[in-house]
């Protein structure tokens, strides 16, 4: 009867006692399922390549989480007290240490390289814009050309009337072989 009363009494004070058993024989069983479907991904055959490629890959983190690690212990001592910058710039400092001034005229070299291709792009574009500002005004010139032709061509058309009202259209033609001629001849020195 006793040993009732103290198995209550036990209950009533700390009930958790118990959920916690349960859950603590829940939570084996889970972590042994979660065990042996884990077996089964590492024996499996279809993922055994992926599996070396993952592991191998956690080698590789862990090995460089080791270096970071002596990296911050050698560096450590070399950040003064009243940096404003963090202990991660010291260590990139660090390691381009032993090459920097080759590294610093590399980089100066780099840098005004880009530079100078950027002033030239900048020009192909400028002349680019000049291209088609050249381009348009060719093209307005050919019209003011053609207008001016044809007020030519009227002209002539007028003054040729006149003499065809005499005798013989050879005029006419002679005329138009002229005006070829010169349109000809013109045309023929403006593309040299």
């Amino acid at each position: 009867m006793v040993g009732s009363f103290v198995m209550q009494f036990v209950c009533f004070v700390f009930p958790c006692v118990f959920d916690d058993m349960s859950a603590m024989e829940t939570h084996d069983k889970n972590t042994k399922g979660v065990q042996e479907e884990l077996l089964r991904i590492i024996q499996s055959d279809e993922v055994s390549d992926l599996l070396d490629e993952v592991v191998d890959r956690i080698e590789e983190i862990e090995e460089a989480y080791q270096q970071i690690r002596q990296l911050r212990e050698t560096v450590k001592p070399l950040v003064p007290g009243n940096s404003e910058y963090n202990e991660r710039y010291w260590m990139a400092a660090y390691i381009l240490y032993p090459k920097s001034s080759e590294l610093l005229k590399k980089l100066k070299k780099f840098k005004e390289t880009y530079l100078e291709m950027e002033k030239l792009e900048q020009v192909v574009e400028s002349h680019k814009e000049e291209k088609e500002k050249l381009k348009a005004q060719i093209r307005l010139l050919e019209r003011n050309r053609k207008y001016i032709e044809r007020n030519i061509e009227e002209t002539l058309d007028e003054n040729l009337n006149y003499y065809l009202s005499f005798e013989g259209s050879e005029l006419e033609d002679i005329i138009w072989r002229i005006m070829t001629d010169y349109y000809e001849g013109y045309y023929e020195k403006a593309e040299k």
